[in-house]
């Protein structure tokens, strides 16, 4: 089983706010495709119903906080223009990403999957 780290996240965009959250979602992929460390992300937007869904995939824990220490400023640039609806964080993070998500787990937001069997191929 590897330690792999996938992050899916459901949020809802600030009506009136569409044009600058794809931009700043636009400008947070294309830093950490130069510097961050995960092995793919994807962003999926519905306009139609103003909500964007993304997907993160992380090696291990260590990545996760890497990219939050790394990235922060892009984070807030695309919270700005959204609310996170839904966390889902599949696999076994650490104790220090389960307290980074600590909000979203209290109040029901955030969900972690544990693995139960599978591969990747890269």
């Amino acid at each position: 089983m590897t330690e792999q780290i996938l992050l899916r996240n459901q949020m809802k965009i600030t009506d009136g706010r569409l044009a600058p959250f794809s931009d700043a979602v636009r400008q947070a992929i294309e830093f950490v495709e130069k510097h961050g460390p995960q092995l793919m992300v994807q962003a999926y937007i519905d306009e139609w119903n103003m909500r964007a869904v993304s997907f993160q995939l992380y090696r291990n824990s260590a990545d996760v906080l890497r990219h939050w220490h790394l990235s922060d400023p892009y984070i807030k640039a695309v919270c700005e223009h959204c609310t996170v609806e839904k966390l889902d964080v599949y696999g076994t993070p650490n104790e220090q990403v389960v307290a980074g998500l600590a909000q979203f787990l209290e109040d029901g937001r955030a969900l972690i999957i544990r693995p139960l069997a599978g591969f990747s191929r890269f």
